[in-house]
């Protein structure tokens, strides 16, 4: 049989609510009557291909195991100053398995991830070491699939008026 996943709105609100969180405390304005100038949204979509064999991207609503979705995140500088020090974060679904090297943006930014729900990220692909079976430390390289998070440091500030695109993709369980 077999098993599909919905994504349902609250759903997808709900991770672009959490990855707003992260950078929430970059983009609140001083005066709290203010709406933060910071603006996201985030959208899951399944990876499929057309005939030709071209790589096309359908809104998910429900994916099945072995499917590839791509996560795709937006934020705009609604304010009228630069945004300095942005970290943007995104998470990588239980039910799924992050893709190495999978993560892009257009913007100047370093990608780094996470294997620990998020306390600590650091650059693809995460090593540790590790004592073989003869005793001996090996560097081994742990695998995406044990990634939780994806995080880029924008090198640039975000220009008021400016929209950077993130994204990143996993592959259904």
């Amino acid at each position: 049989m077999l098993k599909t996943f919905r994504f349902k709105k609250r759903h997808l609100a709900s991770l672009a609510i959490a990855t707003s969180l992260v950078v929430g405390s970059f983009a609140i304005a001083k005066n709290q009557d203010k709406p933060s100038p910071l603006q996201n949204s985030m959208a899951a979509y399944v990876v499929a291909h057309n005939a030709e064999g071209k790589e096309i991207l359908q809104a998910a609503s429900e994916v099945a195991p072995g499917q590839t979705v791509q996560y795709a995140m937006t934020y705009a500088n609604v304010g009228d100053n630069a945004l300095n020090d942005l970290v943007i974060t995104g998470p990588i679904p239980s039910a799924t398995d992050y893709v190495g090297q999978s993560a892009f943006t257009p913007a100047q930014a370093k990608l780094q991830v996470s294997i620990n729900g998020g306390k600590t990220f650091e650059s693809e692909p995460v090593t540790r070491m590790v004592t073989d079976v003869t005793g001996k430390k090996v560097k081994k390289i742990i695998p995406p699939s044990q990634y939780t998070h994806v995080r880029w440091h924008m090198q640039q500030p975000l220009a008021a008026g400016e929209t950077q695109q993130f994204a990143y993709r996993s592959v259904v369980k």
